[in-house]
């Protein structure tokens, strides 16, 4: 007898490899993927989906609503700094980019898709080369922690980390989120300088100097398609 396959199966791109565990992975369309072993049945996989299927589908939801919310962001009409949204304005008026109270003006001569997102991500990483250092030295003239460098780069996978030598790194992306954020990830990075790890005493470490650490870190989370805009 064959087993009736839910509509989820239908919809999901299935990728068989050399792996014992299943793996399942939502894209920023809310397309789902399912990595799974080579003979995996596929009745078995319809199982899997099925028992997930409210988890999933609320999180498609949330997906699409975030999307809805930063279409303009990600069609790349409107720019983002420091949690404020700004109308991307192409004008004679101005010989290099700037910033109104609601308006990115950007010179004509980046007429293209690329110059247009080169010049975005030039202007906001300048800005966030300044900021995000005199953020961090002005918190690190509060709390005592040891940092032997602080770099501003990019990294399409993490807002920021730490290692063990005391070098913090922040991604210039930063910059386009809201300043409470800003400080999450810098306390995050931090505290990681007392506790190299995610275990508890991480997270009690982090409360003392971020109370909010919760409702920042899941607020984060919607901007996650920052990393891989510009």
């Amino acid at each position: 007898m064959i087993k009736y396959l839910s509509n989820m199966v239908e919809k999901t791109s299935i990728i068989r490899e050399q792996r014992k565990t299943v793996k399942i992975c939502i894209n920023k369309q809310g397309e789902i993927t399912v990595y799974c072993p080579l003979k995996l049945p596929l009745s078995k996989i319809d199982d899997i989906l099925r028992d997930k299927e409210q988890l999933l589908e609320r999180k498609i939801l949330k997906i699409k609503a975030l999307s809805s919310k930063f279409s303009k962001i990600i069609s790349k009409e409107n720019i983002l700094l420091f949690g404020k949204e700004y109308i991307i304005v192409p004008t004679t008026k101005v010989s290099k980019p700037a910033f109104t109270e609601e308006y990115f003006l950007l010179p004509k001569k980046y007429n293209t898709q690329d110059k247009v997102n080169f010049c975005i991500k030039k202007t906001i990483k300048n800005i966030a080369d300044n900021v995000l250092t005199k953020r961090i030295n002005d918190i690190l003239a509060c709390y005592k922690f040891d940092v032997s460098k602080v770099i501003i780069g990019s990294y399409r996978a993490k807002w920021g980390s730490c290692d063990k030598f005391g070098v913090i790194k922040l991604n210039w992306r930063l910059a386009c989120v809201s300043p409470n954020l800003i400080d999450f990830v810098i306390y995050h990075e931090l505290t990681h300088l007392k506790e190299l790890n995610h275990s508890q005493k991480f997270y009690q470490e982090l409360e003392k100097i971020c109370p909010a650490y919760k409702k920042n870190r899941a607020e984060l989370k919607n901007y996650s398609f920052l990393l891989e805009l510009y």
